[in-house]
């Protein structure tokens, strides 16, 4: 990781209670130092993990943008930004943040990490919230004592932005930029809770990329348990019950989940794996919500989508074919089955009312065939 410039401010605020002057740091961090570049690369690696899901989206626009995201845009454009310019965009950030907080009693401050960096090779800008914990000491005497420390577990509010997304989304045409998102922010769902102000104050709003979320969600969880041995044999049934589940997301308009896609994976973990399959798990959702797949831990199915993934469609002059993927086999026994080298499909299990059709749709010519075979006996 290699950090251009780190500030850390503190919102100071207690829950329920009126918001107190915020505590700026008047220069930035030595992004050489250590401890700073633990405390980013902690904050970088927890962020859009399987407990701290991330939304993805853009900036609002009219009343709800506010001041940040111009400021931000200004800042990124340039080619080599200054401390200052670092600094004043941070500044601006926290009088968003403190003017938000201020109307929302049940909101709670906090340290503000700010944070220009670049991680495996890909440029961000990193806004987060730092919570107090307590913890226990031993003194020289050996005796506890209490200790407070910064809680590195678990982001309360946080976003995220890729500057090559932004420039991508700024240059893109307007059907374009429905598919298109460059941050992202780990906040509660709803602007009216204890943390929903730090949505509002920093300008972000959701995406509705459901096409390329629904496409993504598909691909990586084939290639996911494709690539990794130890599950690679479970792909097949877990494809299966993925579609089923979010067939079932479609008929019934209901949002498909992360965490539920995550308990259906856990199904198809081998229970022999131990711990091992904790992991798989995490490093599974991490995969989908990470800034590459942008997947939300929310979404709406996309119809289309959804159909070509689980579809074979084939057309000809005079006939049309579309089927389940699924259904699709090399064994004779397949519901349709391909003979690669006759270059044949034979369609079995018919049900009784396809059979039916077809047994009407060919009696004229089924019985003139017997009438020709008669004849030739005779």
């Amino acid at each position: 990781m290699l950090i251009n410039k780190v500030i850390v401010h503190e919102l100071v605020k207690d829950q329920h209670k009126p918001i107190s002057n915020s505590n700026y740091r008047p220069s930035l961090l030595d992004n050489t130092n250590e401890l700073v570049l633990k405390l980013v690369s902690e904050i970088n690696k927890i962020y859009g993990n399987r407990y701290n899901s991330a939304h993805y989206g853009i900036f609002a626009d009219g009343d709800a943008r506010g001041a940040f995201p111009d400021s931000f845009v200004e800042y990124s454009d340039l080619d080599t930004p200054t401390d200052l310019q670092f600094l004043k965009v941070s500044h601006i950030a926290m009088q968003r943040l403190y003017d938000m907080a201020s109307t929302s009693t049940a909101s709670s401050g906090g340290y503000l990490l700010f944070a220009d960096f670049v991680h495996e090779g890909t440029r961000f800008f990193i806004v987060a919230m730092i919570k107090k914990t307590s913890g226990i000491k031993l003194s020289s005497e050996l005796m506890p004592e209490e200790l407070e420390q910064l809680d590195l577990s678990k982001l309360h509010q946080a976003a995220r932005i890729n500057f090559a997304k932004i420039c991508e989304y700024e240059d893109a045409s307007e059907e374009e930029k429905k598919e298109l998102n460059y941050l992202s922010f780990i906040s509660a769902a709803s602007s009216e809770s204890a943390t929903g102000y730090f949505i509002k104050a920093l300008g972000c709003l959701k995406g509705s990329a459901s096409k390329q979320a629904t496409q993504n969600l598909i691909q990586s969880s084939r290639s996911f348990f494709a690539n990794d041995e130890r599950i690679s044999d479970k792909k097949r049934d877990f494809m299966s019950a993925l579609f089923g589940y979010l067939q079932d997301s479609l008929q019934s308009s209901s949002p498909v989940k992360l965490s539920e896609v995550a308990n259906l994976a856990t199904r198809y973990i081998p229970i022999e794996l131990g711990d091992d399959a904790q992991e798989i798990i995490d490093n599974f959702v991490s995969t989908l919500n990470s800034d590459n797949l942008s997947i939300p831990p929310e979404f709406p199915v996309n119809k289309t989508v959804l159909f070509s993934s689980t579809h074979v469609t084939a057309k000809a002059s005079n006939w049309e074919l579309s089927f389940d993927k699924l259904a699709l086999g090399i064994d004779p026994a397949s519901e349709v089955y391909f003979d690669n080298e006759s270059g044949t499909v034979t369609i079995t299990q018919l049900p009784d009312s396809v059979l039916e059709t077809l047994r009407e749709e060919t009696a004229d010519q089924r019985a003139l065939a017997e009438a020709d075979n008669l004849d030739d006996e005779a």
